[in-house]
């Protein structure tokens, strides 16, 4: 007998971290990630219904997409029990040389010169 697990797993929306899972390591910037999309199937093994809630990254909102039916809803409502497939970007980075990015750049170049 197969059942669908329908156990709520917590995932980061904003600065999803994967810094230390890259393969260059000798890049100093961040790999911070935003969630962006997230699917969400309802029902059972043999039969079910998907729903989609997507952010519009122009108006920074959230919405669901329900077929037909698109309704705007709350940051804190995308994270549930139904979540299946999330879709992750990378977050704009300060390339501009402050921040945290820039401040271990610079750092890193402080050391060079000692």
């Amino acid at each position: 007998m197969k059942h669908k697990v329908e156990t709520f797993v917590n995932f980061p929306i904003h600065d999803f971290d994967l810094t230390n899972y890259v393969a260059d390591k000798r890049s100093s910037r961040s790999q911070l990630y935003e969630l962006y999309a997230l699917t969400n199937p309802y029902g059972g093994m043999g039969s079910g219904h998907y729903t989609a809630h997507i952010k519009l990254l122009d108006e920074n909102r959230w919405y669901n997409f329900d077929d037909s039916h698109i309704s705007p809803i709350n940051e804190e409502d995308v994270k549930s029990a139904a979540a299946y497939v999330p879709f992750y970007r990378r977050a704009k980075s300060d390339t501009s040389g402050s921040g945290v990015a820039g401040s271990r750049r610079a750092r890193d170049i402080t050391s060079y010169k000692h």
